[in-house]
């Protein structure tokens, strides 16, 4: 009875993962800022030249001295789909920011709750002033 119910929860792992390996496929490579509000604000020209390189579950924000790396889990098997982003080096050292992210094409589009509080994941891609929401819009960079 123990095997039975094993091997089909470990199956059910397995089903789950598949669509959160496809995603983080399909996110792999360099991206570009081409959008960013920050607590209702458009901050797009302050963060010109903002890149994002994502591989396998890391992540690296090189950004001159405002670099951060960490690790990323996403869920897409929720809607929005969701995404947690941890940081291990730079600006937010420490924190888990908890956001939701949506793919098209080669556009990225992330909503984070920039203090790393869980009860306040964003439900919708908006940065109204009332939060500390940031919302960032990435293109993938074409390869030379």
């Amino acid at each position: 009875m123990f095997r039975p119910a094993l091997t089909a929860a470990l199956a059910a792992l397995a089903v789950a993962a598949a669509p959160a390996d496809a995603d983080r496929a399909a996110l792999r490579g360099t991206w570009v800022i081409e959008a960013a509000t920050l607590e209702g604000r458009d901050h797009t020209d302050d963060f010109r030249g903002m890149k994002l390189i994502l591989d396998g579950d890391r992540y690296t924000i090189d950004f001159d001295k405002n670099t951060d790396k960490g690790t990323f889990t996403l869920d897409p098997t929720k809607t929005p789909k969701r995404i947690d982003v941890r940081s291990a080096e730079g600006p937010f050292k420490g924190k888990t920011l908890p956001g939701i992210y949506e793919l098209k094409g080669d556009t990225l589009r992330l909503c984070l709750e920039g203090d790393g509080k869980a009860d306040r994941r964003p439900a919708a891609f908006e940065a109204p002033g009332t939060t500390r929401n940031m919302l960032l819009t990435y293109r993938r960079e074409k390869t030379k």
